[in-house]
């Protein structure tokens, strides 16, 4: 059913209002075959156990999806692929010698600890304090965690869990890939508005390190223009964050400026050029001076 509803939603977000035949048409292209009662039910679920706000035309006479007042459309979506293209892989393996001849993937840690994510999803819903020993790189040392979990965040493919630890009367930030373990305790812990708010504020960043202590770090206008039509492409197809905003060749965030963010933009050296604030811009002139006198060097 998982699949039946992400292909109905991926059908329907084409924009061409389609009918029900051309919604059954495009399942059974993808073997899957139903009948307008089934469709119907699906369409149901999806709009209220999904959040999606599925809505007809009656003058086209089809179907279109309202994003705007869909519920976290973005992150269902991500989830929902995620499930299809397992669904498709798990199929692939029953003939698992023609499949790997297709795939090459980087070695790295990127899919350590995500197996966790269903079970921490469970901690956050519940409000249920968890603990863990977590690995610190440096050193290789294994510490115990008792954590009351807030957030889930995914960060260039690696997963992460914000949590408030007790013991320290502060927010950490655990990599999935360094957790080992992990159990749910049953010791209940109370969302409060402020930690809560602590945990939403993630969403002004770009990367992991807004640090809650921090006082009220504002969100500041930043703003860079793009050298090339290929580099506004780019960031076009693959927003920096979701605040985002094109005009001309210029490219805006609203976010609390952090290192990470720093670091993104001067990955791309030349091919932008910081326009505001006037602190960032300086901040990236001077980084940029720095690292061209290191060429400089005999």
């Amino acid at each position: 059913m998982l699949r039946r509803n992400y292909l109905i939603i991926r059908r329907i977000m084409k924009k061409d209002v389609p009918t029900k035949k051309m919604i059954m048409n495009y399942l059974t292209n993808h073997d899957i075959a139903i009948d307008n009662r089934t469709l119907d039910r699906d369409l149901g679920y999806i709009r209220y156990n999904l959040g999606v706000a599925i809505e007809y035309d009656h003058d086209r006479r089809g179907y279109y999806i309202d994003v705007e007042i869909s519920e976290h459309f973005d992150k269902l979506l991500y989830f929902i692929g995620l499930a299809e293209n397992a669904d498709v892989i798990l199929d692939a393996l029953k003939n698992k010698q023609a499949l790997w001849q297709y795939l090459s993937i980087s070695p790295s840690g990127s899919f350590k600890g995500v197996e966790n994510i269903g079970v921490l999803l469970q901690a956050i819903r519940n409000r249920l304090v968890i603990s863990f020993n977590h690995l610190n790189y440096s050193t290789g040392n294994h510490t115990p965690y008792s954590v009351e979990p807030y957030l889930l965040k995914e960060f260039e493919g690696r997963w992460y869990l914000f949590g408030y630890v007790a013991d320290k009367k502060d927010f950490r930030t655990f990599g999935l890939d360094r957790m080992s373990d992990l159990e749910v305790t049953a010791t209940s812990f109370k969302r409060t508005p402020q930690r809560e708010s602590s945990a939403n504020r993630f969403d002004d960043v770009y990367g992991l390190t807004y640090m809650p202590n921090q006082q009220n770090p504002a969100k500041e206008t930043v703003s860079f223009r793009c050298n090339s039509d290929y580099i506004l492409n780019h960031f076009l197809a693959l927003p920096l964050h979701h605040s985002q905003k094109a005009g001309g060749k210029v490219i805006s965030l609203r976010l609390i400026i952090n290192p990470e963010l720093e670091n993104k933009l001067l990955s791309y050296g030349e091919q932008i050029e910081v326009l505001m604030p006037e602190s960032l811009r300086k901040t990236m002139k001077g980084r940029l001076a720095e690292a061209g006198r290191q060429y400089r060097k005999n």
